[in-house]
């Protein structure tokens, strides 16, 4: 009944469809296991991946939904949204085929015959409740960043995944760009030197983030949806991809605040020193490096998205929240030696999603680079962020409004 234990962190509602699946789940995951890693032949390979979607908004669109049918090894099955025939007309619209079954139940949407994994794309605050329910039933996942609202509920669907012997992946495509292998090369070939010493970035505007058009409040500004403000749905990128080239950021020291949106009670300005960890994964000695990022979501200066990677050779100078944008490589004196171009996926999670349906097929060597440890150490660097503003983040600081409302200043 462990798992159980992990549901009440999240949703008490949740214990009673999990206490009922953990007796069968192991046996379940195991047979899944098995049947989709079947030994490919010249004749046969494995079966494809049957994919369930929850939730249908903006990021399904383009980024994250057609690979579910355009990745080799993977087939669309099913999708599910609340409102009531909404899924299956969406699956109808949409999908190439005719075969996805729209759901409105979660409970029937689980029980779809032949369902192998889902991919959680609601706002952050349904993850971790669906993601127990995808756990208890046996079922592999996909889950958009930053996965949790906070590091607390990260960890309980990291635990519910291990307890099950179901594997959970998490929507950090960076980790799967062109353009990020093409950093981590660099960074070993050297070309800052033997060691990485300094790493600064700062963002002002949006970041691009989607869904900011409009008259009512956004999601990704409703703490309660989002587990913060722009920070939580745009900057977790950025966190992740320092972790994947240069190793976990730890000593994290930061201060967030609401300088210029009065509208909007979650923090548009977040700032933070860390040190970079040492780690088995980084691609250049990096321990002990410093770190300095702010995010300054209420500017009213021109945009600016700038990552700066420095060794004593040289350094590394790009736009953190791109696919696609130019990677310059300076060298010590400042001059630019070197300049990489990319293009961009057309969906930008595909390079991702095709990692998880070979992993899950037992088809090469490599495994999807995104899973729940490096949310998890993403989780507490944000946490560390921004405890300070919401008063802690290990119980359901969202609803304690009066705790941090009065953190509004107006700063020009």
């Amino acid at each position: 009944m462990q798992i159980a234990c992990f549901a009440s962190r999240c949703d008490p509602t949740c214990q009673l469809t999990v206490a009922i699946s953990v007796m069968h789940t192991l046996t379940r995951s195991t047979l899944l296991q098995s049947t989709l890693a079947m030994a490919a032949t010249p004749a046969m390979e494995p079966r494809p991946v049957r994919w369930g979607i929850v939730g249908l908004g903006d990021v399904t669109a383009v980024k994250s939904g057609p690979p579910f049918w355009k990745c080799r090894g993977a087939e669309l099955v099913a999708a599910m949204r609340r409102t009531p025939g909404a899924a299956a007309e969406w699956a109808k619209t949409t999908v190439p085929g005719g075969r996805c079954v729209g759901y409105d139940s979660l409970d029937a949407f689980l029980a779809h015959p032949g369902l192998d994994a889902v991919y959680i794309a609601t706002p952050p605050g349904g993850h971790c409740d669906t993601a127990l329910r995808v756990a208890a039933a046996g079922k592999h996942c996909y889950v958009e960043k930053p996965v949790g609202r906070s590091a607390k509920e990260t960890a309980a669907m990291v635990a519910a995944f291990e307890a099950t012997g179901t594997t959970l992946f998490t929507a950090y495509i960076s980790r799967a760009y062109e353009r990020t292998a093409a950093v981590k090369a660099l960074l070993t070939e050297g070309v800052l030197g033997e060691r990485c010493t300094q790493v600064t970035y700062m963002l002002k505007g949006t970041g691009g983030a989607r869904g900011m058009a409009g008259a009512a409040l956004p999601w990704r500004l409703q703490a309660a949806q989002a587990g913060g403000g722009l920070v939580m749905d745009v900057g977790c990128h950025v966190v992740d991809r320092l972790d994947y080239w240069l190793g976990p950021l730890q000593n994290v020291e930061g201060r967030a605040a609401n300088r210029k949106s009065p509208s909007q009670k979650v923090e548009d300005y977040v700032t933070f020193t860390a040190t970079l960890g040492g780690s088995s994964w980084a691609a250049v000695p990096s321990e002990g490096a410093m770190v300095s990022c702010t995010w300054d979501f209420g500017s009213r200066e021109p945009p600016l998205d700038l990552l700066v990677l420095s060794g004593p050779r040289g350094s590394i100078r790009m736009a953190a929240m791109s696919a696609s944008a130019p990677v310059e490589v300076l060298d010590a004196e400042g001059l630019v030696v070197r300049t990489l171009s990319f293009e961009a996926p057309e969906h930008t999670a595909q390079p991702l999603i095709q990692t998880m349906c070979d992993e899950l097929r037992g088809l090469g060597q490599d495994r999807c680079p995104s899973r729940g440890d490096n949310a998890l150490r993403a989780s507490r660097v944000l946490d560390a962020a921004l405890s300070s503003y919401y008063g802690g983040r290990d119980d359901d600081y969202w609803n304690h409004a009066e705790r941090w409302e009065w953190r509004w200043t107006t700063i020009y």
